[in-house]
Formats: structure tokens, sequence, C-alpha cells
């Protein structure tokens, strides 16, 4: 049988399927079981679901045009199939998938006994009760272990104490001898917080770590009987391990407890119960963590609601091929500007003008790229995809003239000489996505659409026209936005010659098409 969790901004829905193939897609039909999902950007038929033996399913992309996403870098093509293992996670067009298998029975192994959580695409069942679990804490002990619970979670998002305060606790609370925090990365486990009674230092069984991920469950006993060879555990240790579940249920880290002496020193249900609470604890927290720094990198480039957007449907972020348009921007003269203001004032300065400028490129869908002193480079069409994304990106370039005026009445007595402004436009295909670091977050497009908008930018200072644009901005444009062929030229770096375009700010019908052809 598998398990499905499908999510999306209109779909947050888990079911169960055990009846041969299934398939998901935007529209009712065909002769197998069907999801529909609520994602304008699926395909009608999309993607085919089937389970293998040995824990595989078998991925049918049917769709002709979109990929189905396995990773940022490995997906299905379109037409394509994959055989793989599970749990999987995959995405289409912004819709997040997770399949995993679910048995009839609990997982056990002779000398493994596991703790099973409700959530995270696991089976739900019954919690047990104190008296299952083992002995019952007397009630002042009860109220302490709640209470130290409450004050993990009233922790600072991202804050690097909770995760020694949390490894403190596997050892003050649940009477360990070690505690660590275990957090996972490409190439394995990053020791986050270790806290410990003994001078042996840290250490946890990969093995046995490995083994918590793949059941996704909380397992604990003493391994002299567990049914693997775990190879840092020596045959007193008794452990327990529990699941950090990050964003999408997947397992972001491990909560690991080692406990050293003789038989009688084993680790109890409750106690087992107990590291599961406090894993929970630590899951909530590096959810927070992440949206907090989301949400800030977010705001960072884009409007308060499109942040919010994107906070909800991150996968809008992942890196693809997209058409958008480039908004290239420069200030006249900065260098000289600065030589003779100062920095204080020119910072001063710079600052004003790029808050008003900013403001206008918002306020019309755009996403602000990057600065790079004087200058501006904006886009859009992306993340989130708009028919008029070049006409709004000339709407802002004119909003963006307009307040100049303003500018200059403002700073008529410091700068002397009137403030002017250059923006070049081009529509094109780009691959968009993170183009900075894992350290530094920055959202924008990578190509030769960027590079031409920039350079038609640097022309508009020779040619003396405040606006120019390429024709692939002006073939998209309405009749209200008035254009007019400036020139073509040669543009460093660019092979061929181009035709340049002024973008007027008054309503006179553009002329048609066949009109500019010929005057060319």
């Amino acid at each position: 049988m598998l398990q499905f969790r499908v999510s999306n901004d209109k779909q947050h829905v888990q079911f169960d399927h055990s009846d041969g193939p299934i398939e998901f897609g935007r529209r009712r039909g065909g002769s197998l079981p069907r999801f529909v999902l609520e994602d304008k950007y699926v395909s009608r038929n999309h993607l085919r679901i089937e389970e293998l033996p040995r824990g595989r399913v078998r991925i049918d992309n049917l769709s002709t045009r979109t990929p189905v996403k396995l990773t940022p870098s490995h997906s299905v093509a379109p037409g394509g199939s994959l055989e793989t293992e599970l749990p999987l996670s995959l995405t289409i067009a912004t819709t997040r998938l997770c399949i995993e298998a679910v048995h009839d029975e609990p997982f056990e192994s002779e000398g493994l006994l596991t703790v099973t959580a409700s959530g995270h695409g696991l089976r739900r069942e019954s919690p047990p009760s104190l008296r299952d679990l083992g002995d019952a804490p007397e009630a002042q002990a009860l109220t302490h272990w709640l209470e130290m619970v409450i004050e993990l979670q009233r922790a600072p998002d991202g804050s690097e104490e909770f995760y020694t305060q949390t490894a403190r606790a596997l050892v003050d609370l649940v009477g360990l001898d070690q505690g660590l925090v275990l957090l996972r990365h490409d190439s394995g486990w990053d020791m986050a917080a270790w806290h410990g009674t003994t001078a042996d230092g840290a250490r946890f069984s990969r093995t046995l770590v490995n083994h918590v991920v793949g059941e996704r469950r909380t397992v604990y006993q003493d391994p002299r009987v567990l049914p693997f060879q775990t190879e840092t555990l020596v045959q007193t240790d008794a452990v327990v391990a529990s699941p950090i579940f990050g964003p999408d249920a997947v397992v972001a880290g491990v909560l690991y407890g080692l406990r050293q002496g003789g038989p009688g020193r084993c680790i109890r249900p409750l106690e087992a119960q107990v590291v599961q609470l406090l894993a929970a604890a630590a899951g909530a927290h590096l959810a927070r963590t992440i949206a907090t720094r989301t949400r800030t990198q977010f705001e960072q480039f884009f409007s308060v609601e499109l942040a919010r957007e994107l906070e909800r449907n991150p996968n809008l972020l992942e890196g693809r091929h997209q058409e958008v348009t480039i908004l290239a921007s420069d200030l006249r003269d900065f260098t000289s500007l600065s030589e003779q203001l100062g920095g204080p004032v020119i910072s001063r300065l710079a600052r004003d003008l790029m808050d008003r400028l900013s403001e206008q490129i918002a306020q019309h869908g755009g996403v602000i790229v990057d600065y790079a002193g004087d200058g501006i480079l904006a886009m859009w069409n992306a993340p989130i995809p708009r028919e008029d994304h070049a006409a709004s990106a000339c709407q802002a370039a004119l909003a963006m003239r307009a307040e100049l005026p303003g500018l200059n009445a403002r700073w008529q007595a410091v700068v002397r000489a009137p403030l002017d402004l250059g923006i070049g436009l081009n529509t094109g295909p780009a691959f968009v996505g993170n183009t900075g670091s894992r350290h530094r977050f920055k959202y924008g497009p990578i190509g030769h659409t960027v590079n031409l908008a920039s350079r038609v930018q640097a022309m508009t200072k020779k040619l003396g026209v405040p606006v120019l644009l390429t024709p692939s901005v002006r073939d998209q444009l309405p009749r209200s936005l008035a254009t007019q062929r400036v020139a073509r030229v040669s543009l460093p770096g660019i092979a061929d010659a181009v035709a340049l375009y002024d973008l007027a700010a008054s309503s006179v019908p553009q002329a048609s098409s066949d009109d500019l052809h010929a005057m060319e």
C-alpha cells in the first residue's frame, strides 16, 4: 500500500492507495484511479505512479511539456519513466507530492522497539497511556518535563542555544549519559550540539541513525540485541534515537541519546516517548527558523504580498528556464557626484533614489534582482508568471522617470545639476533561480537576456534617450504604450546588431507592425 500527501495552494490531502497504478492530473478521466490536482500549471494528464516490489515505485511522466522534479538537479522528462526507492518526494508544477510505503503491521525487529508518532505521513494509531509506556512518573516530575519542553519552544527562531538546551535535556530530563542533536546535510551528519556526563566524548552509530531515517520512527533498545552491526557502540550501551522532521515531513535530523551501564540501565518506553517529544519540539523550532529565514530573504527582494505567496509555496523559487523582462537602470554621472558630495551625502542620495525607484518597481509587479551603487536590476514574470510582464516593466520605467522631478526638487541645493536616469529593457529566455551561494541567497536570472538589457541601458546615454527597449519588448506592448524606432546599433559583447526603440510617456497610439518595419 502507498500513502500519498498532496500539498499545494488549494489542497493539503493525505490518502492511501493499494489497487494498482494511480494517475494525477488537472482533469478527470481515464481508465485508472485518478487524483485531480487543483493546480493550473499541472497538465491534464501528468503523472502515473505504480507500486513495485521491495519498496520501489515506477514514475511515468504523462505530460508532453512539464518535467517531474525529484531534486533541483534531477527530474523525469516529459514522456519519461523512472523506477526508484521509497520514501519519495517530488514536485509537479507547484504541487508537492510525498509518497511512502505503508505496511500492514508496524515495523519491529528482534531486540529493536519502536515508538510510532502520528502525523508526518505515518499511520495514525491511538496514543499510548503512561501505564502502557511503563512506570508513570510522579506529578512533580511530569510537570517538570512539560515545563522544560515549553521552555525549549520559547527559544528564539534560529537560536543556536536551542540545540544545546535540547541535548542537555536528554541528560538532565531523561537521565541519559549523552545527548546529541544531529542534523542532515548532503554528505552526512553535522553534530549541532552535544551534552554528556562521561569523559569519553561524543559518539553515535551512523548505522542506527540511518536506520531511523529509513524507518522514520523512534527506536530504542540495548544494542547487544540489535539486528545489525553498530560500529561505534560498546556492548553495554543502551540507545534511543528519534527523527526530527523538517518541512514537507523530510527527516532533517535525529535526536540521539546514549546510556552506559549494565542490563538494568536499558531505555524504558516512557523515556523513549519523552525523547520523541523533544524531537518534535526540535522539528517545530527548525520549521520556524526556516520560515523566518525564508521570509526575511523574500522580503529583501519582493513585495510583501509576493513574499507571503513565496513563503506559502517556496517551490516557486526552484531554478528553471523562463521568459522574463529585464529592466536595468543607471544614475547619470554617479562617479563625479560621489567625488563632489563625499561618502555620507552620496549615500543618503543613493538611498533616497533607490527607495523611490524600488517602490515603483514593486508597485508594478517587479522583483528587485540586485543593486549596484547607482543602478538597479529588476525582473518581471518570475517567480510568479504574469502575461503583461513586458508592459508592466515599461510602465515601471515610466513611473521611475516620473520620480525625478521630486528628487531634483529635494536635492537641488546639494547636487545643483539635475539628476538623470537611463533605463534599458529587454525580454527573452533566462535561467532563473538562486544565483548566490548556500551562505547567501540571491534570486535572479542568468543569461544573454540579462546582458543585453545592461548593454541597452548603456546606450541610453550615448543616444540621449532616457528609456530604450529591444524589439522583443516592443512586440508585447499594448497600443497604449507608444514606441519609436531610434537606431540599429552594435553592442559590446553582442554578436548581431540590435534595433532600439524609445518608450514615450504619451498615450499616442502605437504604430502598426507593418508601419514600423517600413520605417526600418
